[in-house]
């Protein structure tokens, strides 16, 4: 899409979603900014846009969607981001990405393994280039592009910028989705609210896409792109109690941190090993804050170096404000997040 107009009003239409008007400012200063995030604060992939923004001090209209339906005395409420007006947008970038929706659940919300999701965020609108880019990593990315000043996340050097982008997409296949809405059979240390929630937030998302499809039967599109995500939510919700299935999702974590943990130790990549703040130490930092947040830290205990980077990444501002002070402020309270708290007052003191 060339002509920003059109581009324009699909983005004023989705931005309307947003019931709550406090929900929606700019962050950076700039009265006219030229990029327009659609996002959640409690959305780990959001924290690891915002984190990018945050570093490149880019300015930008910031779009806090209300993620998780609810029900009210009303009736249903559901999410924000299954607006038509928001579905709409992101298949703007579906088009330009070129791959199928998603079509089941494996726990991970990787656009290149599990396909497009059209009713998640981030989404990112670029009003300057007439853009609309969908993903995280992608989205990141785009970012990174826009301007080397005044840190530059992807290194130019060929051996550098390899290993870094190697970081980026092992964290972007962790199965981040089964940890957050899974049963663990054996040590589910999830806040009681969270858990709460999980117990009928499938069965919610299901119903709110039901009737979206019958409000919008006579649209093809949108009634293929809610189909797609009924798809993937009940293949979630076959899965959430299954024990072997969170079993082996803890198991693929824990893999992934020892590796991480041999990766740090050769010293190939990493702001602890000396080199310049990247992109992997984004995307690190705020899954590590994460997977502290659901009380999995025990999972690095017998890992020193993994240890070290998640004491050094809590200190660095970015992360501080977009991954810890995020979490705190938009998710249930989790006792595992008092221990980095002290980090935020630091950071923003």
């Amino acid at each position: 899409m060339t002509n920003t107009e059109p581009l324009m009003e699909m983005a004023a239409a989705a931005r309307a979603a947003v019931l709550d008007l406090n929900r929606i400012t700019v962050v950076g200063g700039s009265p006219d900014p030229r990029f327009e995030l659609f996002h959640a604060a409690s959305s780990l992939c959001s924290q690891k846009v915002r984190t990018v923004l945050n570093e490149k001090a880019l300015s930008y209209r910031s779009n806090d969607m209300r993620i998780l339906g609810s029900m009210e005395p009303t009736g249903l409420v559901p999410a924000e981001h299954y607006s038509p007006a928001y579905i709409r947008l992101r298949l703007v970038a579906a088009r330009e990405l070129g791959r199928g929706f998603v079509s089941g659940y494996s726990g991970r919300t990787s656009v290149e393994t599990e396909g497009f999701d059209p009713c998640v965020v981030p989404l990112l609108v670029d009003h300057q280039e007439g853009r609309v880019v969908a993903d995280s990593q992608r989205i990141c990315c785009y970012l990174d592009a826009v301007d080397r000043q005044p840190v530059q996340l992807i290194p130019d050097d060929p051996a550098s910028r390899e290993e870094v982008m190697r970081q980026v997409g092992i964290v972007d296949r962790i199965p981040n989705g089964a940890l957050l809405y899974g049963f663990h059979p054996d040590a589910d240390l999830r806040p009681e609210a969270l858990k709460t929630s999980m117990r009928t937030v499938y069965h919610y998302k299901v119903i709110a896409l039901e009737r979206l499809i019958a409000d919008n039967a006579g649209d093809p599109e949108l009634v293929a792109a809610y189909r797609a995500k009924i798809t993937k939510e009940i293949g979630g919700k076959q899965v959430c109690h299954d024990p072997e299935f969170q079993r082996a999702a803890r198991r693929r974590v824990s893999q992934l941190l020892e590796n991480l943990e041999l990766d740090l130790g050769k010293g190939s990549f990493g702001c602890i090993n000396g080199h310049p703040f990247s992109l992997a130490d984004v995307l690190w930092g705020v899954n590590l804050v994460r997977i502290n947040y659901l009380g999995l830290s025990s999972l690095w205990e017998a890992l020193p170096g993994v240890a070290r980077y998640f004491e050094v990444l809590c200190k660095r501002r970015s992360l501080c404000e977009e991954a810890i002070g995020a979490s705190i402020a938009s998710m249930p309270h989790s006792r595992f997040m008092d221990s980095v708290a002290s980090c935020l007052a630091e950071a923003t003191a």
